[in-house]
């Protein structure tokens, strides 16, 4: 069967999967008296998010590219106008070009550029203050500027310059299935089993039970997606799962700190269920370079 098919049936597989899972959930809970509307909203708005980025990553490796800049932007976009950097448009208009600029190297497919873009980003910042003649409040932004550009920018089109790679698709695959099965699987898990906090000044709703039961579900699902990554040993797919669990649930906590610090619950909500871009890919983000480079120290994936 083709790889494209195939993984086109495995999510619809995945999906039919939880919807049960939730099923049984959502009965637990009621009999528990605890609501369940909000469970089904998440749910249902994965049939939003999927489409627009799954049918792209098989059929179109410009347009999935370009979807994942356009997706760095508006990450970036909920970023600025919560921090304030927003009120600057100047500093806002650098900080898009350059995100923009983040993205040349993935298009020419020039992975030694795209690995030293960090360097420039810094450098054209800084620069701004003193093309300005300006120091108040610079340190300020300069460093919220590096941060989102770096974060949202560099650190997101990881993803994209995955795609160029011969096993960029199943990687991709491989690599957002379990992300998604890491957030659903804390969730769940934290629902039904979850007393014990995790970070409770962070982030009070999560807790170590369901951060377990994510990362069984995730090293589960790694192994059930051995067709997708057949080169990956049994300890290399152990310790990507690991890699993938833990470092999603950072991502996740890294945004909770800047809401904590904030004042927000959420960075936007355009996502029902979910809030914003950034409380939906807040995981992606942390993970995707962590993987990109893990396995290409132990498989050379990229020449």
């Amino acid at each position: 069967m083709d790889i494209k098919v195939l993984i086109l049936y495995t999510i619809g597989l995945i999906l039919a999967l939880y919807g049960i899972i939730l099923g049984i959930m959502s009965i637990v809970l009621k009999i528990k008296g605890r609501g369940i509307k909000s469970i089904w909203i998440r749910y249902l708005t994965w049939f939003l998010i999927i489409p627009p980025l799954l049918f792209p990553l098989l059929y179109s490796k410009i347009l999935f590219q370009i979807i994942i800049l356009v997706l760095s932007l508006l990450l970036f976009r909920e970023y600025v106008r919560v921090v304030g950097l927003w009120k600057d448009s100047v500093y806002v208009l650098i900080c898009y070009i350059e995100i923009m600029l983040c993205y040349i190297p993935v298009f020419l497919n020039r992975f030694g550029f795209f690995q030293v873009m960090p360097i420039y980003i810094i450098i054209l910042v800084l620069l701004v203050p003193i093309i300005r003649g300006e120091y108040e409040h610079m340190i300020q932004k300069s460093c919220l500027a590096m941060l989102g550009v770096t974060y949202f920018g560099w650190f997101l089109a990881h993803i994209a310059f995955l795609r160029n790679l011969p096993m960029g698709i199943e990687y991709i695959f491989f690599l957002g299935v379990l992300v998604a099965s890491n957030d659903a699987g804390s969730y769940i898990f934290g629902r039904l089993l979850g007393k014990s906090p995790l970070a409770p000044k962070i982030s009070p709703q999560k807790t170590k039970e369901g951060f377990i039961g994510g990362m069984i579900m995730v090293i589960i699902l790694a192994f059930l997606l051995k067709i997708f990554t057949p080169e990956f040993t049994a300890f290399h797919r152990i310790f990507f799962a690991l890699i993938i669990s833990i470092g999603g649930t950072c991502g996740d906590l890294v945004m909770s700190f800047i809401k904590r610090d904030l004042g927000l619950k959420d960075f936007g909500k355009i996502l029902p269920g979910h809030g914003g871009l950034l409380d939906r890919f807040d995981s992606m983000i942390f993970v995707t370079p962590l993987f990109f480079h893990i396995v290409n120290l132990f498989y050379s994936i990229v020449n």
